[in-house]
């Protein structure tokens, strides 16, 4: 986490460079790339969290814990029990958005 952030410009073009080589995940604000796996095409809502979520989750638990911490406690504010709870609501992509990060899939959303 030493390194500077990347000029949004460039996250922009190195996601898109990515989803055009199939890859899904996150592009941290330094640009380091991190796989989400695919969500299931099938399943029922609220009992599992998406794979951009569940990568999500677990990287910045291992990376990243005060911001971890930070979506934690803006979980809790929302009066979401659990992270399955969440499902649906969007609370993990927003706060990843927010926070400078970037999803990479097939079809990209940078949360503009």
């Amino acid at each position: 986490m030493d390194d500077p952030p990347l000029p949004k410009d460039e996250l922009i073009l190195l996601a898109e460079a990515l989803s055009l080589d199939g890859q899904r995940g996150w592009l941290t604000p330094e640009g380091a790339f991190f796989e989400a796996d695919e969500t299931p095409p099938l399943r029922i809502c609220g009992l599992e969290l998406g794979g951009h979520e569940k990568a999500a989750l677990e990287w910045l638990e291992q990376h990243r814990a005060k911001l971890h911490e930070k979506l934690e406690e803006e979980r809790i504010a929302q009066g979401f029990l659990c992270w399955e709870e969440t499902d649906g609501h969007d609370v993990i992509k927003k706060f990843m958005f927010a926070n400078g990060f970037l999803r990479v899939a097939d079809d990209l959303c940078f949360g503009n």
